[in-house]
């Protein structure tokens, strides 16, 4: 079998886990003797500017090099020029703001959460205060709050007025009502209607003040708000706002919004998208579009990246099948972009890398499958590794570690795990946070107890793995969470996030690690781990017997190899 890959960077020394997963499927797929060509950038990094557009070192040299049985070729990347990428993540972060306060988005949400206990206090609002009698938010002249449940039959509002104003509720197609406030004096207002399984809220006041001391324009400050079900009240969270329905809403949900909104961008916006995340290389796109025709299959990574989109055009116009490699994060708005989800529709296959990943893409009507990554088994059986030394090496003696392992930015959760080893510490003040990986977003790490290591061989990586006590991971955006498997290789209990689906998809909670919610239960969490080493080692015994029997790479590559051959239509050889 011919593959072609196209992406974005390739090698041995590229960061990310996402890399090393290609080139060791790639390698793999070589040493089986099929042909693999890679069509690629020069760069080994793209590094995110502090304007949120990328640039591309073209570290590599160009043209073809043979690596480990795969042909590469290499090919420049042309950077946006500063000036335009700036003013375009501008537009585009303010496309994006524009969206959530347009009616379409709100009536989206609504829909995707009808039957549910979720809300969202969508638009409109300030961030959620505490006062010293209880929380508070303050609106601007229109706020908008989207709500679930099962038999809604209306709402109660506590309202505090900063001045004399009317209170106009909307709720379409239900109605309107008015209330007159009085400065300073909270009341409280009962919205009724339905019942219904959602609603859109809309509040709006006739104008705004600007408090002493304050810059905000605030409109009135929303004490509390309750839904009226057919079986009683429920308080809703004023702290519940965009940015938290967006980490930890229900996926599907999510995603029927991002991906409807997606569907409205003009083409434009598409076009400009692309000029910013890059690579954009017209050498590659032209020796892509002209050598597609010569492979049986061609593969496509990743979002969200030009080089998934660029490998399903080439398939199109050679009539070849495509599968995709998108590496999707389900939580991450910039992966829904209208041109991501054409290419994934048309492929034959989408690798979804995890079981609950793989579900919600067939929720989109993907053709999706989950192989996912494997492990060198031996490589973690290996006696060379030893946790002893890098303790010692290091200094941390016999204290206890939780281990961080990633590449340092904001989407990983090293801040949560931060906060976590705070909180650890009030009970188990020797407790310390190790983390490894490259530095991307060039912020401090300056914490009692942290230690940041920055970018470390691999066999300092896995001497701290078997240094560890748990592996602590709560990163939202993952396509298969690469680093538990490792811990687990080790013998190491983990810690994930409940709320990303590539980590629910591997970690079997109370098992082999735990699923965690917040800063407080990772915590909780990893104290119970620390304070009972044979419960860590129990833990870390199975998720090592779970590795051993399903992640080995000869087993997945064949399943994957089974998977290309039925798309490109070749019988296997017996």
């Amino acid at each position: 079998m011919r593959i072609l890959l196209v992406t974005y960077r390739y090698g041995k020394d590229i960061p990310g886990g996402g890399e090393r997963y290609l080139r060791e499927l790639m390698t793999r797929l070589a040493a089986r003797g099929h042909h693999v060509d890679v069509f690629t950038t020069r760069s080994q990094r793209m590094i995110t500017t502090p304007f949120n557009y990328l640039v591309w070192d073209n570290y590599l040299p160009g043209g073809e090099e043979e690596d480990a049985g795969v042909r590469v070729r290499r090919f420049e990347v042309r950077n946006p020029r500063p000036r335009r990428a700036r003013r375009i993540v501008d537009d585009i972060l303010a496309m994006q703001e524009r969206e959530r306060e347009n009616p379409a988005f709100a009536a989206l949400m609504e829909e995707a959460i009808a039957g549910s206990d979720e809300h969202c206090f969508l638009c409109g609002w300030h961030d959620a205060e505490t006062w010293d009698d209880g929380p508070a938010r303050w609106t601007r002249r229109s706020a908008v709050l989207v709500l679930g449940g099962e038999g809604l039959e209306g709402l109660v509002i506590e309202a505090y007025p900063y001045m004399d104003t009317n209170l106009q509720v909307e709720v379409p197609g239900e109605g309107s009502w008015e209330f007159e406030l009085s400065m300073g004096r909270s009341r409280e207002l009962k919205v009724a209607f339905g019942p219904r399984r959602s609603a859109v809220v809309r509040i709006l006041v006739p104008g705004t003040a600007r408090p002493p001391g304050d810059a905000r324009e605030v409109g009135l400050a929303v004490r509390r708000v309750a839904a009226l079900t057919q079986t009683g009240e429920r308080d809703l969270d004023l702290g519940r706002g965009w940015r938290e329905f967006l980490n930890t809403a229900w996926e599907s949900a999510l995603s029927s919004i991002l991906w409807g909104m997606a569907e409205r961008r003009p083409h434009r916006a598409i076009r400009r998208h692309r000029y910013i995340m890059g690579p954009r290389s017209p050498l590659l796109e032209r020796e892509v579009m002209t050598a597609a025709s010569g492979y049986d299959v061609i593969l496509g990574a990743m979002v969200p990246m030009t080089t998934l989109e660029l490998a399903w055009k080439a398939s199109r116009a050679a009539g070849r099948p495509f599968v995709a490699f998108p590496l999707f994060h389900a939580r991450d708005p910039n992966h829904y972009w209208a041109h991501f989800r054409k290419a994934l529709e048309g492929a034959a296959g989408v690798e979804a890398n995890s079981g609950a990943v793989e579900e919600l893409m067939r929720g989109w009507g993907l053709s999706s499958f989950a192989v996912g990554p494997g492990y060198d088994l031996d490589e973690f059986s290996s006696p060379d590794i030893d946790g002893h030394r890098f303790r010692e090496d290091f200094g941390f003696g016999n204290q206890p570690i939780l281990l961080w392992v990633g590449r340092k930015n904001e989407y990983k959760g090293y801040r949560d795990a931060m906060a976590a080893l705070r909180l650890v510490r009030e009970k188990e003040p020797e407790a310390l946070l190790v983390m490894i990986g490259p530095d991307e977003d060039n912020l401090p790490v300056s914490q009692e107890g942290v230690f940041y290591l920055g970018a470390q061989p691999r066999r300092v990586v896995l001497d701290a793995f078997d240094a560890c006590d748990a592996l602590l991971f709560p990163s939202l955006h993952e396509s298969f969470c690469l680093v538990f498997g490792e811990a687990w290789l080790r013998g190491r209990p983990v810690l994930g996030n409940a709320y990303c689906a590539a980590a629910r998809g591997i970690i079997d909670h109370g098992v082999d690690g735990y699923l965690c919610g917040d800063v407080e239960d990772y915590a909780c969490r990893a104290l119970e781990l620390i304070e009972d080493p044979s419960l860590a080692r129990l833990m870390g015994e199975r998720g090592r017997e779970k590795m051993m029997a399903t992640r080995g790479w000869d087993l997945l590559v064949e399943r994957l190899e089974a998977k290309l051959l039925q798309v490109a239509g070749i019988q296997p050889e017996d």
